[in-house]
């Protein structure tokens, strides 16, 4: 659980979830649940600005983790295949 203020940046976020995100690449079930007044920042924190590197959104941030894991993987010698 984590509370952040209004002046945490994207990647201070991200740095909170980054390990959950590996968590689910290891295999484990993971969910991130964003609340929060109407009107508070929770769709612009998952899906950031796209044209903006320092405001991705959590989403962006997770895929890119999750292909740069899969192509550590891959140079390492391990398959990744869908099914």
């Amino acid at each position: 659980d984590k509370v952040f203020t209004p002046s945490s940046s994207q990647g201070d976020v991200f740095g909170e979830i980054s390990q959950l995100i590996q968590s689910a690449l290891d295999g484990y079930n993971v969910c991130i649940f964003a609340y929060g007044q109407t009107g508070s920042g929770k769709t612009f924190t998952m899906e950031g600005n796209h044209g903006d590197h320092e405001a991705k959104g959590m989403i962006p941030r997770a895929l890119e983790q999750v292909f740069r894991t899969s192509q550590d993987l891959r140079e390492k010698g391990w398959q990744v295949r869908n099914g």
